[in-house]
């Protein structure tokens, strides 16, 4: 990464930091004000280390974990940014604890009984809460795909990683050493469970959703196809009156490169334009529901990220765009067999996407869908992560004193 990146970036992080301090106190008032305190006994909590801009992680289990808290066994969230929390306390009806020390977590955890901590990502941050003896540590991921992130052997760390299904177990078995297969728990994909009802568009227009992951934080990690292929096909998009196009990037993207910043701002600026048309051409969408538009979308555009998976999941015609060797290396990187890929946009591409949408999702899509999820009959990703939630209380706790 340029060093000026990475001054940039710590003086973000620097700044992020003292903001969370500043701004705690008006945070702990608002909560203290919140009608869903923490309940005098929480089985469940969410340990969540990061910032705003990576809420969206925590925000899309919100629904499921309410359902999990509605059964009767109440969820607290802890988290430890105060910007988080309050932007988090709009998100859903569950108790929020601001923890901002590692003794905070830790006097929660005694206090209110806690028997499992989830997490929704890899943060350093969790390694903190993780030395806590006598809780289940549960690995929740935000998303399922085929990423090498996915393959962390960060995953050892937790006792069980809540996975969606066999694709995601032959994944973790094959890249990660020594890890024990009975940690890994398959519940399928709750946030497919939470899809709005799609809006109708105009009948003639084709509702196309082109959603890039971010740039990644490493080469291994560089699937975005923005300065590639999705900047020439969005041009393409946008100048066609037979398409309506959404466009929904990813919260980070162009938060570690300059010129993926750059792409988005111009890119930004090109849709402002076509939206304004009539019947409108295009929508730039905020980073959050992205099921819903999906669910709207008659194909959907994207890279190797678990917005294609979650597509797959709904049964969308999906297309995927390959930005480098790393979107398909690998010999678990399936996706790219199942559904169409580009790594370039070839000069018939609005006709190639017309007939995808006009098709529909292949047989080979729906074969892929339920290696992904598992078969339909096993109920949805909702009721099988609150069977395997509730199936970890049964788990013996040691002692309350063992707390570092």
């Amino acid at each position: 990464m340029p060093i000026g990146i990475r001054l940039s970036t710590a003086c973000k992080r620097l700044t992020t930091q003292v903001s969370s301090m500043v701004f705690a106190p008006v945070v702990r008032a608002r909560i203290r004000r919140r009608e869903q305190v923490p309940p005098r006994i929480s089985p469940f909590a969410v340990y969540f280390a990061d910032t705003p801009d990576a809420a969206y992680q925590l925000e899309q289990w919100i629904p499921a974990l309410q359902h999990l808290s509605a059964v009767g066994t109440p969820v607290t969230l802890l988290i430890t940014n105060s910007n988080s929390a309050n932007l988090l306390s709009n998100a859903g009806n569950l108790p929020i604890s601001l923890c901002p020390q590692a003794a905070d977590v830790e006097n929660f955890v005694r206090k209110h009984n806690v028997h499992v901590l989830f997490y929704v990502n890899n943060n350093q941050a969790n390694f903190t809460p993780l030395r806590i003896n006598r809780v289940v540590h549960v690995h929740l991921s935000h998303g399922e795909s085929e990423k090498s992130s996915m393959v962390s052997n960060q995953l050892k760390a937790y006792d069980f990683a809540f996975i969606a299904g066999a694709a995601a177990r032959e994944r973790i078995l094959t890249h990660i050493q020594r890890i024990d297969p009975s940690a890994l728990v398959e519940i399928g994909r709750p946030q497919l469970d939470f899809r709005a009802s799609a809006r109708p568009v105009p009948s003639d227009q084709t509702e196309v959703l082109y959603a890039p992951t971010w740039e990644g934080d490493s080469p291994a990690m560089a699937y975005s196809s923005l300065t590639g292929s999705g900047r020439k096909l969005i041009q393409l998009l946008a100048a066609d009156n037979r398409v309506r196009l959404t466009f929904r990037p990813h919260p980070k993207l162009g938060t570690r490169s300059r010129e993926h910043a750059e792409a988005l701002r111009q890119i930004r600026h090109l849709l402002r334009s076509t939206s304004k048309v009539e019947p409108p051409r295009s929508r730039t969408q905020p980073a959050i529901d992205s099921t819903s538009d999906i669910s709207r979308a008659d194909v959907v555009i994207t890279d190797v990220s678990a917005m294609a998976m979650d597509s797959v999941g709904l049964n969308k015609p999906t297309l995927v765009l390959t930005a480098s060797a790393a979107a398909t290396a690998g010999a678990t990187n399936h996706l790219v067999s199942a559904v169409p890929t580009w790594s370039d946009v070839p000069v018939d591409a609005v006709q190639r996407i017309l007939k995808l949408a006009r098709e529909g999702a292949a047989q080979e899509q729906d074969r892929f869908r339920q290696h992904i999820f598992g078969p339909d009959e096993l109920g949805s990703g909702t009721e099988r992560f609150i069977r395997a939630s509730q199936d970890l209380l049964s788990l013996p706790s040691v002692g309350l004193s063992d707390v570092p």
